[in-house]
């Protein structure tokens, strides 16, 4: 579980007014001390997450978020921060008081889930200030014995139905309770049972996987794509195979059958097609990521405005990760030198990385996006959605570097069903 990486987890954010007992419940939920807590409102500042495990759902990351009523004085800036977890998680906790009815805040926020579609469990802390005094040590928060009665005598909770509809859970606030409840709800846009090589591989089937080796990979290891794509193939019971580009025929020569399947890298797209025989599949990491994200379909549509790229087009060059940019790095370098490459010169670039992202991208010709293994499905499909709403094509790195060397149709063919469909 340790080992799973935060962009496969199910990701959780605990929302409510400042001292709710979002952070308590937090700290009761991991068992440790996560959270800061306080009765000095605004004690969580930026959201803090932690990595767990809770059955069924399997690894997750718990996000703690500011109170939703900050008014200090960078409050503002920090339900900016809190707006971005609304759009990055796959289930949500809110908090409420039984001392306090909903507020307009309140009511904003859970509105604000509910339009994002996420999953929303409610708890309703017992708040009693006497025995809180008298058991400050079990960080002041209370088991409620029947939600329901707050349900009943707190008339602004009927506002908040109708708000949000039923809420999914009222309770006790218990840790085993919580982790029970939690691990019973189904989380939005999470991969569930898909993985990257879906359909692909069969037990006994033996996959080339080409891995070039240039100042831009990281020392030492692989790229994480390629480390899932390893993985899978031997959960597969398959036979992974691994190879930099100009090894790669010296590696098909020596098998007895040939490879059901050859991957490469995106950047080594147009040797490797050189390389590799017509009868052979071939597609790269970074296709095998959007499939695995969800919208591969919306990605290679987004390609037939590469061709209507003019000078002056504005294009955004968009990174899931933020990482130390090297002298040929992707992103930054050889993605705006193969398009100068293919012609399309005097563009206006833009680049953006890790969890920036325009809310407007209507000003934009073309978003050209990283493979996205850093970030979780449901923000891919967000952007996406963002693109696609507001009439802006997308590609990915792999759909734009197959199209531009001309072999998209053979990079995409182990999926055109799905593509089509």
């Amino acid at each position: 579980m340790e080992q799973t990486p935060k962009a496969n987890r199910v990701h959780i954010g605990f929302f409510g007014r400042c001292n709710a007992g979002k952070s308590t419940l937090i700290n009761m939920l991991t068992d440790q001390p996560v959270s800061l807590v306080s009765e000095v409102a605004g004690t969580t500042t930026d959201p803090v997450s932690k990595s767990m495990e809770i059955l069924p759902l399997g690894p997750v990351v718990i996000t703690d978020t500011a109170g939703i009523d900050d008014t200090t004085e960078l409050g503002t800036l920090r339900m900016e921060k809190t707006e971005e977890v609304v759009k990055k998680i796959n289930l949500a906790v809110y908090v409420l008081r039984t001392d306090e009815e909903p507020t307009a805040d309140d009511m904003h926020w859970l509105g604000l889930l509910k339009q994002n579609n996420v999953p929303i469990a409610l708890f309703i802390n017992e708040i009693n200030a006497e025995i809180d005094k008298e058991n400050d040590k079990e960080n002041n928060i209370k088991n409620k014995t029947d939600a329901s009665i707050y349900v009943e005598t707190h008339k602004g909770l009927s506002e908040l139905a109708t708000v949000i509809g039923s809420a999914d859970f009222t309770s006790k606030v218990k840790r085993l309770e919580l982790l029970d409840l939690l691990g019973g709800l189904t989380p939005l846009d999470v991969e569930g049972d898909q993985t990257l090589l879906q359909g692909l591989v069969e037990e006994g089937d033996t996959i080339i996987l080409v891995c070039p080796i240039d100042s831009a990979a990281p020392k030492g290891r692989l790229i994480l794509p390629q480390v899932q794509t390893i993985r899978e193939i031997l959960d597969y019971k398959g036979l992974a195979l691994v190879c930099q580009t100009e090894e790669l025929p010296a590696m098909i020569n020596s098998l007895k059958n040939p490879p059901k399947m050859v991957i490469c890298d995106s950047q080594a797209f147009d040797r490797v097609d050189e390389l590799t025989p017509d009868t052979i599949p071939l597609t790269s990491f970074s296709i095998l990521m959007a499939r695995f994200k969800g919208k591969l379909q919306d990605l290679v549509a987004g390609v037939e405005a590469i061709k209507n790229l003019k000078a002056g087009s504005k294009v955004l060059i968009s990174e899931g990760c933020t990482h130390r940019r090297q002298c040929d790095d992707i992103g930054t370098v050889k993605i705006p030198n193969l398009l100068k490459k293919q012609g399309h010169t005097d563009l206006q670039l833009e680049f953006t990385s890790g969890g920036a992202f325009p809310k407007d991208v209507s000003q934009y010709d073309l978003i050209i996006h990283c493979g996205a293994c850093m970030l979780t499905r449901r923000e891919v499909l967000r952007r996406i959605e963002c693109a696609v709403v507001q009439g802006t094509p997308i590609v990915n790195y792999g759909v734009l570097i197959a199209a531009l060397h001309g072999i998209l149709e053979r990079a995409i063919s182990p999926f055109i069903d799905e593509i089509k469909g």
